[in-house]
Order: structure tokens, then sequence, then C-alpha cells
């Protein structure tokens, strides 16, 4: 990553991260498309940098391993242009709305065992859509997010579930021809960008460059920025701080030691103090739901889907956090 990037998205990061409120942003990077059209990758080999995570995958060709590291710091660079703030003007809806939507669509999501990227993708097409349309009537808010679990799934998946099967999800409460509309009008307000980086993504990175093997870290992970997607606070931090401080809270909860390496810093950017407001957001977000006296504790999908066993029951550990972040 160049010096020049790398300082322009931690402005932008620091710049999100110091309000008290979100504000709109107007990206200042050139879209996604473009920048696909000019750059050639040539692949970073990093055998000799003692931080390497990539090498061990040689000979597994679907792992591109030549070129993870390169790939890792693109999705870095064009995070942020690709990450809306999409309730800070809008007319109709709000916040609680959003996180409504949210929860059910993870109940969805996990009805038709969809993949975990599709999620984080749905959610990040509705986000953006909403920012671009800030008259959308609450009543086609649902509408939105349904279109965007279909979208998503067909990108996503080998197998999505039938267009049909959406509206029917929906109790028939809009037509197929109205969710293919929605279908076209999404796509439109989004310059038919649906690659963006997740969280998700990231939370994979960062686990692999923290060695970690224990599966329940790698659930519990995946839990809390699952949880993330519903507060509305947590857009104000990029996917990779998300995923960052989501890996940071699941190996202090399974006592891995050291919590935070020299290795997922680097590969992540953040050290602990630059992630300290999202680690107590993040925090704060947990024990208001544990304790139930937030709204937030009304949003059950996610805790309800991890509190499976397949999921190992990881939403139901009990919370420790550290007192100070720094």
């Amino acid at each position: 990553m160049l010096e020049t990037q790398k300082v322009a998205r931690r402005e932008e990061v620091i710049r999100r991260t110091s309000i008290g409120t979100p504000k709109k942003l107007t990206p200042s990077t050139p879209g996604l498309s473009s920048q696909i059209s000019t750059v050639v990758i040539e692949p970073i080999l990093e055998a000799d940098n003692e931080y390497d995570i990539d090498s061990e995958d040689k000979g597994i060709e679907r792992s591109c391993w030549q070129y993870a590291a390169e790939i890792h710091k693109y999705y870095l660079d064009i995070e942020v242009p690709h990450h809306p703030l999409p309730l800070v003007a809008h007319v109709d809806v709000n916040t609680k709305m959003r996180s409504i939507l949210v929860d059910w669509l993870v109940d969805v999501h996990y009805k038709y065992n969809l993949l975990e990227q599709t999620l984080h993708i749905a959610v990040n097409l509705i986000d953006r859509h909403l920012e671009k349309n800030l008259t959308l009537p609450r009543a086609r808010l649902q509408l939105v997010g349904i279109t965007a679990l279909f979208i998503a799934s067909k990108y996503e998946e080998i197998y999505p579930p039938e267009a049909a099967d959406f509206v029917k999800i929906t109790d028939n409460a809009y037509t197929l021809s109205e969710m293919f509309q929605m279908e076209d009008e999404l796509l439109s307000s989004i310059g038919y960008r649906v690659t963006v980086p997740t969280a998700f993504q990231f939370m994979n990175r960062f686990l692999k460059a923290s060695k970690t093997a224990n599966t329940k870290t790698h659930l519990l992970a995946n839990y809390l920025i699952d949880r993330c997607l519903q507060e509305y606070k947590m857009l104000r931090y990029p996917p990779s701080m998300i995923a960052a401080a989501g890996v940071y809270h699941a190996r202090m909860q399974m006592n891995v030691v050291p919590t935070w390496s020299a290795c997922v810093e680097y590969h992540s950017t953040y050290s602990v103090a630059a992630m300290r407001l999202c680690i107590k957001d993040m925090q704060e977000m947990m024990e208001s739901a544990a304790a139930g006296v937030a709204k937030s504790s009304k949003l059950t999908a996610v805790t309800r889907k991890f509190s499976k066993e397949k999921f190992q029951g990881v939403s139901k550990l009990p919370l420790r956090f550290p007192v100070d972040h720094e």
C-alpha cells in the first residue's frame, strides 16, 4: 500500500470515528469500476516477510496465494468510498427501521442456509441504496431488503433460492414484478458495483494472520461482526476496523495470548489504540444486549442464530471485557 494512500485512508477513518453523529461522505477517490479498468495487479510475494501468511497456501490453486496480499491491500484502499452512512438525511426511514429490517434478513438468510458473505453484501447494498434514495417510503423498505438479499445470493451462492422464494417469505407483500423492478432500481443506484469489501472478508484475513486454530474463536468473531450489521452507530467504522475489533474481542474472550499480535496489526493496519473507540462501542453493544436494557436487546436474530449447536453456542458465552483499551 502506498504511504500516501494509507495516510488518506487513515484520515477518513479518523474523521468518521471522531464525530458524535455520522455525517454523509463525499467520496474523493475514483469509483470501483474505473479503478478496475486501469489497475494491473502484480503479485506481492512476502515469503521473506516475517508476517507472511500466504506462502503456506502454495499448491492450492483457488487460494491465489501469490495475489492475496495485493488483493487485501486493494480492499483496504477502496473500502471507505463503498461504505455508506445511509440515514443521515433520510426523510421516511430511521435507524430503528433499518435495525429491524436487518434482524429479519438474518432470519431469512439463516432459513435459506446462505453464505455469510451473502448477508454482508446484502446489508451493504441496502445501505448504499438508501444513501442514494433519501425519499424512499418506509413501505418499500422490506422490498429493498429482500431484493438486496436476492441480488447478493445470485452473486455469491452456487445454488441461490428462486426469486419466488424471496417474494413468498414476505407473505406475498410484493409481487415478482415489483421485486424485479426494485432490482433494476437498486443496481442502477449503486452503479452496478456489487463487489465491495466486507467485514466478513477482512475477518477471515485477520483470523488467518492471528494463526488462531480454535474454531470457537472464529465463530465468536463472526457473531460479533454480524451483530454490528444491526447497529447503525457501528457504520461510522470501516469494515476492516469492525473485523479487527471483532477478532480482538473474540481472542480476548477465549483467553488467547497475546490478544493482539504484531502479525495481526501488520495485516489489519490497526493497533489496539487506533481502534479503541470501535472496541468500546462493540463492548457497549454486547453488554447492553446481554443486560436486556437497550433497544438493541430486541434484535435477537443474530443471537439466536449463534446460540445453535452448529455455531457452538458462542452467543451464550459469558462476556468478559477489558477495563482499559489503551
